[in-house]
């Protein structure tokens, strides 16, 4: 599973159904809650990230992600309106081109050979 975080509804749903239609499963979340949420339940394969969520923005929760043991391998992309220094996350700079993404999917989910599923 994907997860999908991001405040626009329109982005959000183009990227849901270009990644389903790509054959990967997907969340699609709003917010960085709702993204933190939906981690204490499962870990994706990968995450794509708006680092400006609500309530808990992109770059809290990948702070939080990359201190917790449980997800700290997870493969990151991040949208941002402007050029940031991410310590070797990518990032795509808004507007986002559906392609862009499922390209750097390509690139990391052969070599996340992780599960789908609820955490231990």
């Amino acid at each position: 599973m994907i997860l999908l975080a991001d405040p626009d509804p329109e982005t959000r749903g183009e990227l849901r159904d270009e990644l389903e239609q790509a054959g990967h499963s997907v969340t699609a979340v709003a917010t960085g809650l709702e993204a933190a949420q939906v981690l204490m339940q499962t870990v994706p394969r990968l995450i794509v990230i708006d680092l400006d969520l609500k309530w808990l923005s992109g770059r809290q929760l990948i702070e939080l992600l990359r201190r917790n043991p449980r997800t700290y391998f997870i493969p990151i992309v991040a949208i941002a309106g402007a050029i940031e220094d991410l310590r070797g996350i990518p990032l795509l700079v808004r507007p986002v081109i559906a392609q862009q993404v499922l390209a750097l999917v390509d690139r990391f989910l052969p070599s996340a050979g992780r599960h789908d599923g609820p955490l231990p």
